[in-house]
């Protein structure tokens, strides 16, 4: 079996070491998939804890729906990550689509382009059912710390 490259194992990693803090924790957030490029998260957005009442019924605010974008976008950023270097968001753009409902969503994330210190990545976020609510788009940088 080939070894996992160090973006992904330190995604595993870093996600570990943060099982009950941050903002992945606040957003009911876990790592479904990841790999080289690609990353997908499952987060559990509450009407309580993360939406409001509208004409629609609760509805999930967009600022917990651009922090699960930010996350994934971070996230996949990190899987093409070379040692050493930890991701922050430069720049991110979201455009929503349509009102989500609380529950499980999913932010669908990959990497359009690396340069030596920067990753420009998109991502969707969706319902359970794969209805589309958002799109996000982000510049991330890479740092050594």
């Amino acid at each position: 079996m080939p070894e996992m490259p160090y973006g992904v194992r330190a995604l595993y990693e870093q996600h570990e070491e943060q099982a009950n803090e941050g903002m992945l924790v606040n957003i009911g957030g876990r790592i479904v998939e990841a790999e080289l490029g690609r990353v997908v998260i499952e987060a559990s957005l509450s009407g309580d804890r993360h939406g409001f009442p509208s004409s629609r019924g609760q509805i999930v605010h967009g600022g917990a729906l651009a922090t699960l974008a930010d996350e994934a976008l971070a996230a996949v950023a990190l899987t093409v990550a070379q040692d050493g270097d930890v991701t922050t968001t430069s720049n991110l753009q979201v455009d929503y689509y349509r009102p989500a409902i609380p529950g499980k969503l999913y932010a669908r994330a990959h990497v359009r382009h690396r340069s030596r210190r920067l990753a420009y990545c998109n991502a969707t976020i969706e319902q359970d059912d794969g209805t589309v609510v958002a799109e996000a788009r982000a510049v991330i940088a890479y740092v050594k710390l």
